[in-house]
């Protein structure tokens, strides 16, 4: 009776492993997925900001204020300097 119940003991022990390794393969696969996506969203990301950062120049945002918003450069006159000291 004692051989049975070891026995049974071992293989609920067995089973419980087989079933933990499978659960730990099945949530490594699920990282390196995700390791997979996250990489290619910061590639994503670095592609996005470098055209962030190139449509904002200095030019162009010159060219827009005058050209769209109607604004002009500053004349000499329009000029007013405060003595703070």
């Amino acid at each position: 009776m004692f051989r049975v119940i070891c026995a049974g003991f071992s293989l609920l022990l067995l089973v419980g492993a087989l079933l933990g390794s499978i659960k730990l393969a099945e949530l490594n696969e699920e990282l390196t997925a995700l390791e997979q996506e996250l990489g290619e969203l910061k590639n994503d990301n670095r592609i996005l900001q470098a055209e962030y950062e190139s449509s904002l120049s200095l030019e162009e945002l010159e060219r827009y204020a005058k050209e769209e918003l109607g604004m002009q450069t500053l004349k000499p006159s329009q000029i007013f300097y405060i003595d703070l000291g």
